[in-house]
């Protein structure tokens, strides 16, 4: 079958299951891919919306969730996708992107018509058209990593940032020191030389005459 052709069929097919059944349109997949094969997670999940697990995570394999047409929100799709992150053991959701995709959908429709027929009676018909639907079908995918592996406590899920900043009241400063508390007697005497000739001399070179 031509590829265009098969998926069109599917996309009818999946439309007309929604209308028939009246089923949420919100599904998804969890696959491991992994080394590590885990049960499933019943705690807290982490988001990580950019793409960048945090350091030391684990992958356990890929997730994507869709919904379509009035489902296609992510209100919708992001509770789903940690679910499935959940399923395989996951507490890290790391979210890799968002992708909307368009298809043109084959729809028939049934109408009764009513005419005047022979001796003014009143008779009733039915035709059948087809018409086609634009359905819009939203995906989210990422990937379920961990950060609890068994026999291990595991780093936290959100790293730590970088350390603060010391206070300026805990950095360290020098003790004044103590001054000399000696008595000045016993101080050492400090020779000064004589002053020059004709220069007043100090009392203390005279011995304290003046």
């Amino acid at each position: 079958m031509i590829p265009g052709m098969r998926r069109a069929f599917l996309t009818t097919a999946f439309v007309a299951a929604i209308v028939a059944t009246g089923c949420s349109s919100v599904g998804g997949s969890a696959i491991r891919t992994g080394p590590v094969q885990l049960p499933a997670y019943t705690g807290p999940v982490a988001i990580y919306a950019m793409g960048q697990p945090p350091p030391g995570a684990v992958d356990l394999g890929v997730v994507e969730v869709h919904a379509a047409q009035q489902e296609a929100s992510i209100d919708n799709l992001l509770p789903q996708f940690v679910r499935k992150v959940a399923q395989i053991g996951g507490n890290v959701a790391v979210i890799e992107g968002t992708r909307a995709r368009f298809d043109l959908a084959g729809r028939s429709h049934v109408e009764t018509f009513y005419y005047t027929c022979g001796m003014g009676a009143t008779c009733a018909g039915t035709r059948m058209y087809s018409t086609n639907e634009e359905i819009m079908t939203v995906s989210m995918f990422g990937r379920a990593m961990t950060t609890q592996l068994p026999g291990t406590s595991g780093p936290p899920l959100i790293p730590p940032g970088p350390p603060p900043p010391p206070d300026d009241e805990n950095e360290s400063t020098p003790e004044p020191r103590e001054k000399d508390s000696a008595p000045e007697s016993e101080r050492p005497e400090i020779e000064t030389a004589p002053p020059p000739q004709g220069a007043p001399s100090s009392g203390r070179d005279l011995g304290g005459q003046r």
